[in-house]
C-alpha cells in the first residue's frame, strides 16, 4: 500500500530499529510509511535514506562548522522537553514546511499525551541564554532517527540545520549507535537534498533493500511509474477531445485510513472530467496498489473534515492545482489494465 499507519501502545528499541530499517517514519505518536508525497505542485516518491555510522568520517567543511559552533555556542543534550522558547522557534519555522503541519511543537512530538512509547531526546544550541537551534531525535537500540531541526534565521551563517544534525551524529557515534536515519529525500531534486551533504548515504530501494544512494534511479520510483500512467490517460482524453482538469489531491492518504463506512479518495493526482454534476465529480486516475486504471465518482465530504487535524502549509493554500476538500468515493465506476479499456467502459460520459 502507498500509505500505512501504526499506533503502538508499546515499542521496544529493537522493534523501532526494525520499523526504521523497513522504511517507516515516526510522526507524532504514530509510525507511518508513505511512498508518495504531494507537494510543490507535483507528485514525488519518498526515498528513505540512512548513514552507516561505522563508516562515517567528518568532512573538512563539517569540522569547520563544528569548530565555529564550539567557540561561539553552548550545547546541551537531554530528554525532549518542549517549552516556550522552542515553541517560538517552531512557530517561526512552520512557514518553511511543505505539506501538512502540526499546529504546535508539543503536538508534533506527542499530540498532547504526557508519555509516549518513543525515547525522544533533544540537542539545544545557545548563544548565552538565547536559544539558537534545537533538534529532536528518537533512540532505538542500534539506530537513531532525526525528527526535526529548528533554528533562529539570524544565525544562518553558522549552518544551524547541518550543525544540529552533525551533533546528533556525534552523539550517536559516541554512544555506540550504528545507523542514523535523517528522514527522506525525494526522487527529484528538492529542498530536502541538503541532507545528502552529510555523507555517503544508503537508500531503501524498490526491492526493499538498502543500497548505495549512488545507485538511485528516479525512473525506478513509484512516482515516475504513476505519472507515466497519468500521462497515458491525458493523451487519450486529449485524442478523444474530452475536457478535463488535472488536480493534485494532498489528502489522498486519508483513503488508506478506515473510518466506519467512509470510502475516501486515495489518489494523489486525478483527472477530473468536465461536465460532471456540480455535487459529484467523475475522476480518472491510476491505482498503484492494484496496477489498474480507475474511474470513480466522488463528492466533497465536509462532515468528515474534523478528521484532518493538521494545518495546510502555504503552498497548499496558494496553489491553484490543489483540491483541499476531503473527497469521498460514491461509486467505483470502472477499472482496467489499460486506459483504452477504461474509456470503453465509461463512455459515453
Amino acid at each position: 500500500m502507498l500509505v500505512q499507519t501504526y499506533f503502538p501502545d508499546r515499542l521496544a528499541p529493537s522493534r523501532y530499529d526494525t520499523f526504521l530499517a523497513s522504511g517507516w517514519f515516526r510522526g507524532s505518536v504514530m509510525l507511518y510509511k508513505m511512498d508518495l508525497l504531494c507537494i510543490d505542485n507535483d507528485v514525488f516518491s519518498v526515498v528513505n535514506i540512512r548513514l552507516n555510522l561505522l563508516d562515517f568520517e567528518l568532512r573538512k567543511s563539517q569540522r569547520k562548522i563544528l569548530r565555529r559552533a564550539m567557540k561561539k555556542f553552548r550545547i546541551t543534550e537531554g530528554r525532549a522537553r518542549p517549552n516556550p522558547s522552542k515553541e517560538l522557534l517552531y512557530h517561526h519555522h512552520k512557514k518553511k514546511f511543505r505539506g501538512f503541519i502540526h499546529p504546535t511543537l508539543e503536538d508534533y512530538l506527542n499530540s498532547g499525551y504526557r508519555d509516549t512509547v518513543f525515547d525522544t531526546r533533544e540537542i539545544c544550541v545557545y548563544d548565552g541564554d538565547h536559544l539558537v537551534a534545537v533538534s529532536f531525535y528518537d533512540r532505538g537500540e542500534q539506530a537513531i532517527a532525526s525528527l526535526l531541526g529548528l533554528y533562529d534565521d539570524n544565525y544562518k551563517s553558522f549552518s544551524p540545520g547541518i550543525l544540529t544534525m552533525l551533533l546528533e551524529i556525534q552523539t550517536a557515534i559516541r554512544e555506540g549507535f550504528r545507523w542514523y536515519y535523517p528522514g527522506y529525500v525525494l526522487d527529484q531534486p528538492s529542498q530536502f537534498n541538503y541532507k545528502l551533504r552529510l555523507g555517503n548515504f544508503q537508500y531503501y530501494n524498490p526491492n526493499k533493500r538498502w543500497a548505495s544512494y549512488e545507485q538511485f534511479k528516479a525512473t525506478e520510483s513509484k512516482a515516475y511509474r504513476f505519472k507515466e500512467r497519468i500521462a497515458q490517460l491525458k493523451a487519450l482524453l486529449i485524442a478523444k477531445g474530452l475536457a478535463f482538469e488535472e488536480v493534485l489531491y494532498p489528502l489522498f492518504s486519508m483513503g488508506y485510513v478506515q473510518y466506519w463506512n467512509a470510502d475516501f479518495l486515495k489518489y494523489p493526482l486525478v483527472l477530473a472530467i468536465e461536465g460532471a454534476a456540480s455535487d459529484e465529480m467523475l475522476i480518472l486516475s491510476y491505482d498503484l496498489d492494484k496496477g489498474l486504471f480507475a474511474a470513480e465518482k466522488v463528492v466533497p465530504a465536509p462532515h468528515y473534515e474534523h478528521l484532518v487535524n493538521m494545518e495546510a502549509s502555504g503552498d497548499f493554500r496558494q496553489g491553484s492545482r490543489y483540491a483541499m476538500q476531503l473527497l469521498m468515493v460514491t461509486e467505483h465506476v470502472a477499472s482496467s489494465t489499460t486506459p483504452e479499456m477504461l474509456m470503453t467502459q465509461i463512455c459515453p460520459l
